[in-house]
């Protein structure tokens, strides 16, 4: 019975050692921040409330039409990360697990390698299109404004 009494203790104190390192962790962070509010000088003036874009005066408003293939690029390099980053321990499992491992892994790699080839034959992912996609587009597009009245 020692023992048990002995062992719910140091539940209770390891829970209250987290609770108060949890809440010094806070209180630290709270002070800091509200030193620096009391203790920084309060000068507004208008040139501290412009955007600031890496050091460079903003030009034009905020609100411009974006290229969406920065995007594109972004999503499928987070895409290929995950994709490598998972890579790792499935090289780990496959020799212990065999089979079951490449099966489950073939079917994760081809939910993400067919949407991949998908934008790659679209042309998604050529930053500049190609010369012949162009002229046929420019072709279509001068087709269309004669027939127009």
């Amino acid at each position: 019975m020692i023992l048990g009494q002995a062992h719910a203790n140091t539940n209770i104190e390891l829970v209250v050692g987290m609770l108060l390192f949890t809440v010094a962790g806070f209180g630290m962070v709270f002070a800091g921040l509200m030193i620096g509010k009391f203790a920084r000088p309060a000068l507004p003036h208008p040139e501290k409330s412009t955007a600031y874009e890496c050091g460079e005066p903003a030009i034009g408003e905020s609100w411009v039409q974006f290229d969406l293939r920065f995007y594109t690029v972004a999503l499928i390099f987070i895409v290929f990360d995950v994709e490598i980053a998972l890579l790792w321990p499935w090289a780990v499992v496959f020799k212990q697990m065999g089979a079951p491992a490449f099966w489950a892994f073939f079917v994760f790699f081809m939910l993400i390698a067919v949407p991949f080839l998908y934008e790659w034959k679209s042309g998604y992912l050529s930053w500049v299109r190609s010369s012949a996609s162009q002229t046929r587009a420019d072709a279509e597009g001068a087709a269309g404004a004669k027939t127009a009245p």
